[in-house]
């Protein structure tokens, strides 16, 4: 079981935690990896306070002094020798049969990566906006239907070593930005890997206070569509940037009047309205718009 994370010391004692108290199936021997991106090793006394407290349970730490969450979870694959690997984030939490239920998905039908569900548990009540903007709502499918590169993200999955073979991992060239798991599972479907969804294997994100925010919101969006385009244009064509830069920009101008005019009455709407319009002008900014962060 791997987990990467960057100075979340709440987040990784719980969401550590919850995994080795998860049950486990029969004949299963576990090995939690945890691969810390920080080279001040800040959640390395965390670690080790877990690790006295549960004896029992197999728990590695290692420092990727690499900033990017592809170094982060290539590191995890590096260090980690079991036959199926799982990911959580470090905001993450599982329940007592997750993994259960993810082992017999995967051997229920023959599937090659398995993919549940991400529940937000906010700290605070959110604004009224937040739901209407659906931005911590995620897609999900009933159990053992095919799930598209879309909808394929590290966040709450379990895989098969066989998807690394031939030295594949994640794409370094997301690292700084995100989407570097959507594209690593985008191929690995291209390659005959079998990816489908368990929607009982679900995992609780924690919502906090910064990411119910307009700016965190729109900025989001605003990433979202530019990754969206870049990996568009390396699963399809580069043509992607010149399709959707224009797709973006007409889009975006049917959006500015509804926005406007929801704003103007003071109508929590509005906010759908906007990450809309960032999310298309995100597109439109894709072959420009160079570096980023990831994370936040």
């Amino acid at each position: 079981m791997c987990i990467c994370t960057f100075r979340r010391p709440d987040g990784i004692r719980r969401a550590l935690t919850s995994l080795i108290d998860a049950d486990i199936p029969p004949g299963w021997r576990v090995e939690f990896i945890v691969v810390d991106n920080d080279r001040d090793e800040s959640a390395l006394e965390i670690v080790s306070a877990i690790k006295n407290n549960r004896p029992n349970a197999v728990v590695h730490y290692f420092v990727e002094t690499k900033p990017g969450v592809s170094y982060a979870r290539n590191r995890c694959i590096d260090e980690a020798s079991g036959s199926v690997l799982t990911f959580i984030d470090d905001d993450e939490y599982v329940g007592p049969h997750w993994l259960i239920d993810f082992i017999l998905t995967l051997d229920a039908h023959h599937a090659d990566a398995v993919f549940g569900p991400v529940i937000p548990s906010f700290e605070a009540p959110p604004p009224a906006w937040i739901g209407l903007t659906g931005a911590h709502q995620r897609a999900r499918f009933p159990t053992g239907s095919t799930v598209e590169w879309r909808n394929a993200q590290t966040n709450n999955v379990a895989f098969r070593r066989s998807l690394l073979n031939d030295g594949k991992r994640f794409p370094v060239q997301f690292a700084k930005t995100g989407g570097e798991d959507s594209l690593f599972f985008a191929v690995a479907a291209a390659s005959g890997h079998k990816l489908v969804w368990c929607d009982k294997a679900m995992v609780t994100e924690t919502v906090p206070l910064n990411r119910m925010t307009r700016r965190w919101v729109l900025e989001r969006a605003f990433n979202g569509g530019r990754t969206f385009v870049r990996l568009q244009a390396i699963l399809v064509s580069p043509l992607a940037y010149v399709y959707y830069g224009i797709y973006g920009l007409l889009f975006s101008l049917i959006l500015i009047p509804p926005l406007l005019f929801t704003l103007a009455i003071g109508h929590a709407r509005h906010m759908q309205y906007a990450r809309s319009l960032l999310g298309n002008l995100g597109k439109v900014a894709a072959r420009f718009y160079g570096g980023g962060h990831y994370g936040g």
